[in-house]
């Protein structure tokens, strides 16, 4: 059993990038891990320390759509400039977007994470500067791990496979806001979109929240590690 901040985060609209993508942009149904990481260290205004700042989440979205963005084209950090015209060069580009988002996060119920998410020190922000979140509510609750349960809108490690319908992506586990950023790990998982009974025992990753019967996954330090060979 442990005590959590159960904190929900709403936004218009969200942006979750693959990482190494060019070109089209599409977005993941679920936000990595990274991502999650992210949006703790803008709360705090520094980096939310992974060993012992554990997280579970789901998420949620209404509608899927597209927009058309033009992109500014960047040469050795400065804006390229076409040769002929002197005008800096851009491309259109076409990118995936979630309306109506919705973030459920839990926390360890620390004094620290509920000031933080109470007045953060940046802005939330789900994906793009454009894609702000905000805070909608703020509560402690108790989770308790369980075998098995039904989710939906989580991230699951893989192996072993849940559902043919799951997502496969290798994500980054945790990025450093401080240079040169480097991934702590990146492991490959299933993005389980659609509501699904699972059962996983090794580790104790699932967890419930005693109070509304929600089931997700917990991860904690050991689980953002790389993988052991094989």
């Amino acid at each position: 059993m442990r005590t959590a901040w159960r904190i929900v985060v709403c936004a218009y609209t969200a942006s979750l990038r693959p990482p190494g993508l060019a070109g089209y942009q599409p977005t993941l149904p679920v936000p990595p891990l990274s991502t999650v990481y992210g949006l703790i260290a803008a709360a705090l205004g520094k980096d939310a320390d992974p060993k012992t700042v554990w997280v579970g989440y789901a998420f949620t979205a209404e509608a899927q759509a597209t927009d058309l963005e033009t992109i500014i084209k960047f040469v050795q950090g400065k804006p390229s400039r076409n040769k002929q015209t002197g005008l800096v060069e851009s491309q259109p580009i076409i990118r995936e977007f979630l309306y109506n988002a919705q973030l459920t996060l839990y926390v360890p119920d620390t004094d620290e994470l509920y000031r933080a998410f109470r007045s953060p020190r940046y802005p939330l922000l789900l994906g793009r500067t454009q894609d702000v979140a905000y805070v909608d509510s703020i509560e402690r609750t108790e989770l308790e791990p369980v075998l098995s349960g039904e989710v939906q809108g989580v991230l699951l490690p893989l192996p072993p496979l849940i559902s043919g319908r799951a997502w496969v992506y290798r994500l980054p586990t945790y990025l450093p806001t401080y240079p040169p950023r480097q991934p702590l790990a990146v492991k490959p998982f299933q993005i389980v979109v659609q509501r699904t009974q699972v059962a996983l025992t090794d580790p104790p990753l699932l967890h419930r929240n005693r109070a509304t019967g929600e089931v997700i996954p917990v991860y904690e330090y050991a689980q953002l590690l790389p993988s052991p060979p094989c």
